[in-house]
């Protein structure tokens, strides 16, 4: 079984559409860890787009934001606006489609867990560095939990020994150009596929992942997209421009 794996889309129609594009009869089923809105300017097209392609998705922090079910204090003023703009926006059919989604998951048919931010704090908890990484890997119940929110692909892996992580064996491994790696045996394994619609890691490509179950592997790929359209849509729907503006550099 091939699973393609995507995490916040923010809207960006145009990011999303070349990862369904370059992913084209390489997958079985669609998981999207979840912000499918918020900062871009299409977020009824991602909503519908991953609706039609029957994706599990989860929610993100955005998409919880732009249904007024979190506080926007805690936001800062672009992605206050953005959020209010998306709510105005989205139609009742996407609206309840995204407040249904979960914002953690476990699948057992595919033997991994999933998150938008972290196990300890589903919705809020930035996973950034190897305490925070650890802490969710000893919540896991299976080998291998995918995240999002960070907007940054990496691979976080240690070794259990007795049903304990061995520090002595946990290695991290940033992707911004994308990667290949294979699942081994008494190792748990926490990967961020990075963003296909607003990546941060200073490569502007639109990231996705491609988790191959049979092969025990983990393909993460980095594609171009039209960031300029994207830039934009965002400048069109009056939007702030440092959303538009940081998709041609990644950051």
């Amino acid at each position: 079984m091939r699973l393609l794996i995507l995490s916040d889309v923010h809207g960006n129609r145009f990011g999303l559409e070349a990862v369904f594009e370059a992913a084209r009869d390489r997958y079985d089923a669609i998981l999207c860890l979840g912000d499918v809105v918020g900062y871009g300017a299409h977020p009824n097209e991602c909503c519908e787009m991953l609706r039609e392609a029957k994706a599990e998705c989860l929610s993100g922090n955005h998409d919880a934001a732009a249904l007024g079910l979190i506080d926007l204090s805690w936001f800062n003023d672009a992605a206050a606006a953005a959020a209010l703009w998306t709510r105005r926006q989205l139609t009742s059919e996407n609206a309840s489609w995204l407040r249904a989604l979960p914002g953690a998951r476990e699948f057992p048919e595919w033997h991994l867990q999933a998150v938008h931010g972290s196990l300890r704090q589903p919705w809020e908890e930035y996973i950034l560095d190897a305490t925070t990484a650890a802490a969710t890997m000893r919540l896991m119940s299976h080998e291998l939990c995918f995240f999002g929110h960070t907007h940054r692909a990496i691979a976080y892996c240690a070794q259990v020994e007795d049903g304990n992580l061995s520090w002595q064996d946990f290695e991290e491994a940033a992707l911004p150009e994308g990667g290949e790696f294979e699942l081994e045996p008494g190792w748990r394994f926490l990967v961020n596929p990075g963003s296909c619609g607003q990546p941060r890691d200073g490569n502007p490509q639109a990231r996705f992942a491609i988790f191959d179950s049979d092969e025990n592997t983990i393909l993460i790929e980095a594609i171009d997209y039209d960031w300029h359209a994207a830039r934009r849509a965002i400048y069109d729907a009056n939007l702030p421009h440092a959303l538009g503006d940081r998709l041609l550099t990644g950051r």
